[in-house]
């Protein structure tokens, strides 16, 4: 890949893939209540990863690329905390609609025919339609924190190109470029 950026689809699936599959355990989940905070670090683990790669190989990375892979980290996020979630919930029977339409139908002040127009919706279509939505709102809310996440570690894990010239060894303070004199 001489000459080019480092692809961003490793440090992407990487970091959407670990967050993905903690989004959907049912306890860790409850960390996204603290304004996406998962979706937020999976944006920032991608950022930080991708700013590893260009480092070594040579290309500059900053906010911009930050968000870049920040929001492909958080479409993958978004996809497999839908898939692993749907899977937990049919495995663990999470999310059983007919103990929510009985616990409905104990509430007095519920209208019977919103219920039953609740309960037809629910027989026709099954679980499809809450899947399908679970996922809109898995990848909508995924782009948007995730590239936050990897616009804020693009700011804070910024690098610049190497200069060309002799670099310095750690610890070596650099000296300024000499001055440049007009010609005489």
């Amino acid at each position: 890949m001489q000459g080019q950026a480092p692809s961003m689809i490793k440090p992407a699936m990487i970091s959407g893939v670990a967050f993905g599959v903690a989004g959907a355990v049912p306890i860790i989940n409850w960390i996204n209540c603290a304004c996406c905070a998962l979706i937020i670090a999976c944006g920032f683990l991608a950022a930080f990863l991708q700013s590893q790669q260009c480092k070594t190989a040579g290309f500059p990375f900053g906010p911009g690329p930050g968000a870049q892979v920040g929001l492909l980290s958080g479409l993958v996020y978004g996809v497999v905390t839908s898939i692993v979630s749907t899977v937990l919930n049919m495995a663990l029977g999470l999310g059983d609609w007919q103990e929510v339409l009985d616990q409905l139908e104990e509430v007095s002040t519920m209208d019977p025919e919103m219920l039953d127009q609740i309960n037809r919706f629910m027989e026709t279509t099954g679980p499809t339609v809450m899947v399908l939505f679970g996922l809109f709102m898995a990848l909508l809310l995924g782009a948007l924190f995730a590239t936050v996440g990897g616009l804020i570690g693009g700011s804070v894990f910024r690098a610049a190109p190497p200069t060309p010239g002799a670099a310095p060894q750690p610890g070596e303070p650099q000296s300024p470029p000499p001055p440049v004199r007009p010609g005489l």
